[in-house]
Formats: C-alpha cells, sequence, structure tokens
C-alpha cells in the first residue's frame, strides 16, 4: 500500500470516502425509515435518501471514484442504527434513537465535506459547487433531525 503524499491524492481519498458513505446511506435507510413511528421523521429520512442519491451523482460528475474503499465510520453509525431500530421499543423511544444515529451520520459527513472543499480550494475549484450544495442539503438535514429530536425526544415519559 502506497503512501498518499499530495494534497491532490488526498482530496481523491476524501471524495472515495464521501462516496462510499453516500453509498451505505443510499442502501440502508429504507429499512430504518420503516421501522419509525414518526412520519415526520420518516419523511426526512426519505429525502436524505434521495438526497444521498442526487450527492452521489455530484460526486461521480466532479471525479473518477472507481475502487473506493469501505467507509468505516459510516458503516459503524449505519450499524449501530440497525441495532437502535431491533432493540428499543418503536415509538418516541427507537425513534430518538434513531434520530442520534442519523445525526451522528450526518455530522460526519459535514466535517468530511467540509474536509474536502478544504482540499479542494486551491487544487480543483470547479468541484466547490458541487461539494457546497452537498453541504448546504446535509446541514439542512441536520437542521430538521435537530428539531425532531427536540419533539420527538419530549414525548419519552420520564420513568
Amino acid at each position: 500500500m502506497s503512501l498518499t503524499a499530495s494534497r491532490a491524492a488526498l482530496l481523491h481519498v476524501a471524495l472515495q470516502d464521501l462516496r462510499a458513505g453516500k453509498q451505505l446511506l443510499i442502501e440502508r435507510l429504507s429499512p430504518l425509515a420503516e421501522a419509525v413511528a414518526s412520519s415526520g421523521l420518516r419523511k426526512v429520512i426519505e429525502r436524505d435518501q434521495a438526497n444521498a442519491r442526487r450527492h452521489a451523482a455530484r460526486l461521480d460528475h466532479i471525479a473518477d471514484l472507481e475502487g473506493a474503499p469501505s467507509n468505516l465510520w459510516m458503516s459503524g453509525i449505519m450499524d449501530d442504527a440497525d441495532r437502535d431500530a431491533c432493540s428499543h421499543q418503536r415509538g418516541a423511544i427507537r425513534d430518538t434513537a434513531l434520530i442520534g444515529a442519523l445525526r451522528k451520520a450526518k455530522s460526519a459527513e459535514l466535517v468530511s465535506i467540509e474536509t474536502a472543499m478544504a482540499l479542494a480550494g486551491s487544487e480543483a475549484p470547479g468541484m466547490l459547487p458541487s461539494l457546497s450544495a452537498n453541504l448546504a442539503e446535509d446541514r439542512a438535514t441536520e437542521t430538521k433531525l435537530a428539531r425532531l429530536l427536540n419533539t420527538i425526544g419530549g414525548q419519552i415519559p420520564v420513568s
């Protein structure tokens, strides 16, 4: 395995990582949408899956990202979300747990996009509009999830 030794190479690795994470969301968000009780949360998850498809297409348009290794952080977060979907009571408890998992995924995505943008700034500024569009949509999703956390999490009875 060769070591990454240039800004361009690191940008390529960052883009591959982002693309692999988007692919995991495309593949794994549907069962989570089915597992939630809140129709509002279901809509946010379904919209995020559609966004992930659009984001993946944007990434594919700006770079050849074939051969990307698996995205370990997104895989782990989605494994946790799957576990939450199976191990928590349906309703506000499960929905709150899944919001937490989805916000972890969104936070990781935001940091990764910001990293790619910092690298692309001088290396490949033509990539910035696509990356900025993905960033804006992911931030909007994070904001919606945070609002739902306050609403749904507040429905859990104190025991």
